[in-house]
């Protein structure tokens, strides 16, 4: 018998700059996290909050992952 997968969300935390992080978030934070059950999902937060970040990691697995390390690609 196959044992049940246990697949953890990942955790995306994005932090924002001061000039636009109250934009997305309540005055006086810049950072916040997202559970999120892809990366893809992570990445359409990452393209929708834009220019307003100015560092984006992921937990996945356990593991920390800095978004910045993998550029976007374009969208056409």
């Amino acid at each position: 018998m196959h044992q049940p997968i246990n697949i953890d969300p990942i955790i995306a935390r994005f932090s924002f700059s001061p000039e636009r992080a109250s934009e997305f978030l309540d005055e006086g934070r810049l950072v916040t996290q997202i559970d999120c059950d892809t990366i893809e999902e992570v990445m359409e937060y990452v393209t929708q909050f834009g220019d307003a970040i100015i560092d984006a990691n992921a937990i996945v697995n356990g593991r920390v992952v800095n978004l910045s390390d993998y550029p976007l690609e374009d969208a056409e």
